[in-house]
């Protein structure tokens, strides 16, 4: 089993919706900004975790992804007493997380999202003091046996 763990210190972004633009009578559609940004970044810090981990060619076969994103602590929330870890209950939708990342490691880490069978996520909010981060580890997974 060919196992990876990436760590980006970074609040997690959620992929955008796609803008669409029209020119010479065509329509296109292309990714906001931000999105790009995020996917250019996450795809920079999976080429790392390949080199560090001596992998150079993207992961074959099955695989399962277990991502934790972890989202700061609300301004409102720092002068009362300090809390743990919570559940992260709001914006952004868990699964427009899991598409910005995925879509920005796809052909550095595995050649195609296709290859995902199985995903494992949660969000949270970080105690006090603590900096945001998304961690995430794939790993290929055996053949199903019926």
């Amino acid at each position: 089993m060919v196992k990876l763990l990436i760590s980006i210190p970074a609040e997690p972004v959620a992929q955008g919706r796609p803008r669409l633009s029209s020119r010479g009578g065509f329509a296109r559609a292309y990714d906001p900004p931000k999105s790009r940004s995020w996917k250019a970044f996450v795809a920079d810090y999976a080429e790392r975790a390949m080199k560090q981990a001596g992998l150079e060619t993207p992961m074959d076969g099955p695989l399962i992804v277990k991502v934790r994103f972890a989202f700061p602590l609300p301004k409102s929330q720092h002068r009362k007493k300090i809390k743990p870890a919570t559940w992260h209950m709001k914006r952004p939708d868990l699964d427009n997380l899991y598409k910005g990342l995925i879509d920005g490691m796809e052909g550095i880490v595995y050649h195609r999202d296709s290859e995902i069978v199985k995903v494992i996520m949660d969000k949270i909010i970080v105690e006090q003091g603590k900096a945001p981060y998304v961690n995430v580890s794939i790993a290929t997974i055996e053949a199903l046996n019926l």
